[in-house]
């Protein structure tokens, strides 16, 4: 348990520092293994969806609009922070470099975050999924 706490923390740090390097994002808060990251320059929601279609299984916050991972023994493999911090800059160059194709889950987020009525949300995600679904 105390080794794998360490790799754990050692892997939250290492991922964190790198998302630190990486241009135009900006880590929330001092995390050790909760990571949440931000940007004021790209669109961190295509970042995201740029990051799904990697294979990154990663959650989408909002206000701040942001994304976080939580690190696991997972992560901690070898080459897995190396090929995410990879993928996370490439992620980020492609959204800086291109326009938003409204696409993805960007919209719905950008959308949930201005509805007026909070309660709406719920309903708004409830319908997404159930349009994702439907057979």
């Amino acid at each position: 348990y105390v080794d794998a706490t360490r790799r754990v923390l050692e892997t939250g740090r290492a991922i964190r520092d790198g998302i630190g390097r990486i241009d135009g994002l900006r880590v929330i808060g001092n995390p050790l293994w909760v990571i949440a990251f931000t940007s004021d320059s790209v669109d961190v929601y295509r970042v995201l969806d740029e990051m799904t279609k990697r294979g990154w299984s990663l959650n989408g916050l909002q206000k701040p609009a942001a994304v976080h991972l939580c690190v696991t023994l997972r992560h901690a493999q070898p080459g897995v922070v190396e090929k995410f911090l990879a993928d996370l800059k490439d992620s980020t160059d492609a959204v800086r470099g291109t326009p938003a194709t409204g696409e993805g889950m960007a919209p719905v987020y950008g959308l949930a975050s201005s509805l007026p009525f909070k309660g709406l949300v719920g309903d708004l995600m409830a319908s997404y999924i159930d349009a994702l679904y439907d057979a």
